[in-house]
């Protein structure tokens, strides 16, 4: 079984280097309704069975570029919610700061945070425990946190791939189960006597 994870194409939604907390809230909201910018993504010839999308449109958009089929639209695919990990005032901090630390935020737990590690893994496992499993190669588009959260998730369940640490917009990255892969390194190995 091969699973495809793949994070929506760029989104154009320019920022400020600096900003207060207030400005980083309206970036955010400004970016959930911003458009992409398409590009031409490799998939390998890979046939994929079925096509799971998370509502956001980035996703959306994203996924009809690369699947011909119809999508199957999961809100459990969202993107984590990052929110200021302090309020400023008027002090501004840089912009890649306030992603750091919300991200950090999100690992401690912090209350300011509309969602916990714990929350985020939850809704993953609801997730793979409701896909169809009987299908050989199922395509995931969402976004790079949870990407980066959904891989450590697969592991866990006998698939294995690259351990990403950056997940790139437009990139497909592939997981398959232990089955599978003995079967490919059975074929390799036919290829190269045979």
């Amino acid at each position: 079984m091969r699973i495809g994870l793949l994070r929506h194409f760029k989104v154009n939604c320019p920022h400020k280097r600096m900003m207060t907390s207030k400005e980083f809230i309206e970036w955010s909201q400004k970016y959930e309704v911003s458009k992409v910018i398409k590009k031409k993504v490799e998939m390998y010839g890979i046939k994929w069975d079925v096509c799971y999308v998370s509502d956001m449109p980035r996703a959306i958009t994203t996924a009809k570029e690369v699947y011909d089929g119809t999508l199957k639209v999961d809100k459990l695919l969202r993107e984590v919610d990052i929110a200021p990990f302090i309020h400023t005032g008027p002090i501004k901090l840089p912009f890649e700061l306030w992603h750091i630390c919300g991200r950090i935020a999100w690992l401690f737990r912090s209350r300011r945070q509309p969602e916990s590690i714990k929350g985020t893994k939850q809704r993953i496992n609801k997730f793979l425990d409701r896909i169809d499993w009987s299908k050989d190669n199922i395509l995931i588009v969402f976004h790079g946190f949870m990407i980066y959260n959904f891989q450590k998730e697969l592991r866990k369940r006998g698939f294995y791939g690259d351990k990403l640490k950056v997940i790139k917009n437009g990139v497909l990255y592939e997981y398959v189960r232990e089955a599978v892969r003995d079967e490919l390194e059975d074929e390799n190995l036919t290829d190269l006597c045979g």
